[in-house]
């Protein structure tokens, strides 16, 4: 029926649907996607982990596969985007050749088109995250599997068991469902052995055309041996793996008697494959609310499940096909795979579901061309001569459709929508782009594990980076611009002091429609010259020039602001209190004190970071605090300071010279 349209073909469609402009779709770079191309970039630096301690942790195959196409390709988002679409076409391939194996060809063409043509393939072959490599792996570890069911000699049987264990190993190293994927291989053994020994009725095949369970078993041993350091860092470490517990919720509360928002997970994602609007919401991924399936493909592919059971159930009346695998291990398979690989989001919702259930990508198309093959081979019964004429038609209606509804979607509808431009952090990549020499840069999330992760694959100029809307960092020791996006505007009481040497190098105005349309270049310039015996010295390392409020007095249930100045004067001392091999990570603390010393307000925050403070900086941050309404009237003292984020120990001032900080005045 559709043997004229080859599976290369579609390949080709689909790559050339995945590199169309894929510089510049999706818009920019999320922080995660960032993290990827960081740490890419540092093994090539001699930073060899086994596992990434980025966001929540991550495991570091795909780190390494990056890190061998930016050695070649160079460190820039295109490198690290055409990584993702060489995972996406291995998924393609794979996902044709187990279903060709399965269900034959026209069965794994159509599951080829679908996936080549759907929104969800489409967006993970695009996406610079982990989980990009699972669809693929998982197809070759399921090729592997049934190849294993019929091997030509001894050595041929023993070099898949090697290759079977390799993969699955190699999906261990890269992303959490696969810790639970792997068990669908011995899953559909025990069961095809425990029903065959109960049904001898049952088709089987001879010793020799079997996956033994002693070669399974050898397989699975290859694989969690390989995968064993892995395993012992994370139990040596239980702290860097912090997205598990994250998604605990549900099951703590089962075991404490209460199963209602187990249930409402599972139902909420079992809506996600065809209800519009219970779709995943997580906008980086996906069009919030657009289900997985469009309505016909949710039939179709609830026709081939309906189709699977059904054959599992009466697989006595198949005989076994000498050119596939034993129909029983393979309904048995692909129903273990797709229980296995929807269990993350059935237990944690449909939140970011099209990153959680990716495992099963391949098997989820697989359905849906199950049951348009069943459909069609019924309808060809009829045997008249335009059925095979009008399916073909209505096949290339039917994906052609498709194709033009997920470029729209995903192209237009997606793509440029403000909320993915936002998320993609659209506005800082044009702020990168225009950068020319020294600058420091405001931004919502100016710490190492976020902005300045996406400034190192933009630029190579000198980045520096803060929060201005809480902070400003001025350095002295060379001329740099200051680029203030609308997000992030100056503090008004920062401005007011310190803007009035500025020159200003014009607004550039983006999309109106985003929500950051613009930012605007500063050259600040600003010269002190402290004495470090006159200013309180924290640890030789950062000089307190003052402390003072941005009003005079404040009233009962006012937001006052605090402002402190810094001058750095020696930055490596920063992180004496911490051994050399870290680098230092600081915050900053203003406590309002009772007459007694005890704390009545307290506020810790540092938003210009301290990791790449520079001998000559000017720090200047902002603590804001709210006043009780029921306060006092009177003067109360302050005490301020920084300490190591990771110890909580705090610097120590290293001299007796009294820090010049301005009480809080409470009046009427």
């Amino acid at each position: 029926m559709i043997r004229k349209v080859t599976p290369h073909c579609i390949l080709l469609i689909a790559f050339l649907l995945r590199v169309w402009q894929l510089a510049a779709i999706p818009p920019g770079l999320t922080h995660d996607e960032a993290g990827h191309g960081h740490d890419a970039a540092h093994i090539l630096k001699g930073v060899t982990l086994i596992y990434f301690t980025v966001g929540y942790g991550r495991e570091p195959l795909f780190d390494y596969f990056n890190a061998g196409l930016i050695a070649g390709l160079g460190a820039n988002p295109f490198t690290l985007r055409f990584s993702a679409v060489i995972w996406g076409m291995i998924a393609l391939a794979a996902t044709y050749r187990a279903a060709q194996m399965m269900f034959g060809r026209d069965t794994a063409t159509i599951a080829l088109a679908l996936m080549a043509v759907s929104f969800w393939p489409l967006a993970t072959s695009r996406q610079i995250l982990r989980s990009a490599m699972l669809p693929g792996e998982t197809a070759v570890a399921v090729i592997l599997f049934l190849k294993s069911t019929k091997p030509k000699s001894v050595i041929s049987n023993w070099l898949l068991v090697i290759a079977l264990g390799a993969t699955i190993a190699a999906s261990l190293y890269t992303y959490i469902p696969a810790r639970i994927l792997w068990l669908m291989f011995p899953l559909a053994l025990m069961t095809n052995y425990v029903l065959r020994s109960a049904n001898r009725q049952l088709p089987i095949t001879n010793y020799r055309s079997q996956f033994s369970n002693l070669q399974s078993l050898i397989s699975l041993l290859l694989a969690f041996l390989l995968a064993s350091p892995l395993f012992l860092y994370l139990y040596q470490h239980p702290e860097a793996e912090r997205r598990l517990g994250m998604l605990s919720a549900p099951l703590t509360a089962l075991q404490n008697g209460d199963p209602s928002l187990l249930f409402n997970n599972i139902k909420e994602t079992l809506l996600a494959f065809f209800l519009p609007g219970h779709g995943d919401h997580f906008l980086a991924y996906n069009i919030p609310g657009r289900p997985i399936y469009d309505p016909f493909t949710a039939i179709l592919a609830l026709t081939g499940l309906v189709l699977l059971v059904w054959r599992l159930v009466n697989s006595k009346q198949y005989p076994v096909n000498s050119e596939r695998p034993i129909l029983f291990t393979v309904h048995c398979l692909l129903l273990y795979w797709l229980a296995l690989g929807l269990a993350p989001a059935l237990i944690t919702g449909p939140e970011a579901l099209t990153t959680r259930i990716i495992g099963t990508q391949p098997v989820l198309y697989i359905l849906p061309a199950l049951g348009l093959s069943f459909l069609a081979s019924r309808l060809a019964r009829y045997g008249l001569r335009i059925t095979n004429y009008v399916l073909r038609i209505s096949y290339s209606v039917f994906f052609g459709a498709l194709l033009i509804s997920t470029a729209n979607d995903y192209f237009f509808t997606w793509a440029q929508s403000p909320g993915v431009r936002a998320a993609y952090q659209s506005t800082l990549i044009e702020m990168l782009k225009t950068i020319n020499g020294p600058t420091v840069i405001s931004t919502v999330y100016p710490s190492a594990a976020h902005d300045p992760y996406i400034g190192e694959l933009i630029t190579q100029e000198e980045t520096r980076w803060i929060d201005g809307r809480y902070a400003i960092l001025i350095p002295t020791s060379k001329q740099f611009k200051h680029i203030i996006p609308s997000s992030t505007p100056l503090n008004s009481s920062l401005a007011e002091r310190y803007t009035s040497p500025v020159l200003s190098y014009g607004t550039t105005y983006l999309r109106p429609e985003d929500l950051d349309p613009f930012f605007t270049v500063y050259e600040i310039h600003l010269q002190i010259d402290p004495d470090p015996e006159a200013q309180t010295n924290f640890n030789n390392a950062i000089l307190l020039l003052e402390g003072y409020w941005g009003k005079g007095h404040y009233r009962p249930g006012d937001v006052a602001e605090f402002i402190t100045e810094w001058y750095v004067t020696d930055p490596p001392q920063l992180g004496a209190i911490r051994p050399p091999a870290f680098k230092t990570d600081l915050n900053m603390f203003t406590h309002v004190l009772y007459p007694d010393g005890s704390i009545l307000l307290q506020r810790d925050q540092l938003d210009a970071p301290s990791w790449d403070w520079q001998a000559g900086d000017i720090v200047v941050q902002v603590h804001q605090m709210q006043i009780p309404s029921d306060i006092a009237l009177g003067k109360y003292a302050v005490e301020v300071g920084l300490y190591d984020r990771a110890t909580g120990d705090r610097l120590p001032i290293v001299n007796n010279t009294p820090p010049h900080i301005w009480p809080l005045s409470i009046q009427p």
